[in-house]
């Protein structure tokens, strides 16, 4: 599924035509983002993708598994996608375990998870499996939604230190100066974090300044 990719721009009508335009009228336009691939004037969170080709809204991550970017167009969709795949994986795990309690009836633990062995080698199998593959899903789907819920992304997460909207430098009683992380995106409580993620739509907005968030006038919703 489109992840959210920007069209290209065009000679005439690329990023570079808005950067002078904001010259003339007197602002400071930040050149840091401007693609250079597809000459797209990037929001905040749009990032060039290199296995996509193309700039992504509300840039997550690449997902190796699904082999496609995930960003504004599908990231509902693969959250969705996550935690119907950790449910299901525990409820296999359990389907398994009551299969097994069923079909083998042995006095004592060692007798009868030998027993599922000789048995079930199959079952077993798949239960392996399962008990081996569901903790690093579950921990995925666990990590998204609290990536949700202070409206942070993926791609945030791992690089902030990058990014220096995400710093203030505030003076500390001994007079020196440091930064101090601080999410523009946080929309203040959890509640309105998920709301503005599954309804509003408006993550990519800083709540400090509108405009500092704001995306390229020609990037698709």
């Amino acid at each position: 599924s489109d992840p959210g990719k920007v069209p290209e721009r065009v000679k005439t009508k690329s990023g570079v035509e808005e950067i002078m335009r904001a010259f003339k009228a007197g602002e400071n336009p930040d050149f840091t983002r401007l693609c250079t691939t597809t000459w797209v004037l990037k929001g905040l969170r749009t990032k060039y993708c290199t296995h996509t080709g193309a700039c992504v809204e509300d840039f997550d991550h690449f997902c190796g598994w699904l082999n496609v970017a995930i960003g504004r167009g599908n990231h509902r969709p693969f959250i969705v996608l996550a935690c119907a795949e950790a449910f299901t994986q525990l409820c296999h795990i359990y389907l398994c375990w009551a299969c097994a309690c069923h079909l083998i009836k042995e006095p004592t633990t060692y007798d009868w998870s030998w027993a599922v062995v000789m048995q079930y080698p199959l079952l077993t199998f798949i239960a392996v499996v399962h008990s081996l593959t569901s903790p690093g899903i579950v921990c995925l789907a666990v990590n998204h939604l609290r990536l949700i819920g202070i409206n942070l992304t993926t791609n945030e997460m791992m690089n902030a230190s990058r990014y220096k909207h995400f710093w203030e430098e505030v003076e500390i009683p001994t007079g020196q100066k440091r930064k101090n992380f601080k999410n523009p995106f946080n929309k203040g409580s959890l509640l309105k974090n998920c709301v503005d993620f599954w309804w509003k739509r408006q993550r990519g907005q800083s709540v400090f300044s509108p405009k500092l968030g704001a995306v390229s006038p020609i990037s698709t919703l």
